[in-house]
């Protein structure tokens, strides 16, 4: 069972054309939620969280980067 279908969330029908391009998003998506959480704990600055934010970040925007090759030949 998928992170999805353990929090209830519809799965797209598999033969959808944008199917893949939902569950990339989807998936930048719950990193960026977890990454607003993680942010939200903490009252001051650390060099240490910051490097967190950083590396996370760069994460979800190779997740966004990866769906644009697809969107730009749709």
């Amino acid at each position: 069972m998928s992170n999805e279908e353990d929090l209830n969330i519809p799965q797209p029908d598999p033969t959808w054309d944008y199917y893949i391009t939902w569950h990339k998003l989807f998936k930048a998506k719950v990193h960026l939620e977890k990454l607003i959480q993680y942010v939200g704990q903490f009252e001051s600055e650390e060099v240490e969280i910051n490097e967190r934010i950083e590396s996370d970040l760069f994460m979800i925007t190779r997740y966004l980067q990866d769906v644009l090759p697809n969107i730009e030949h749709e």
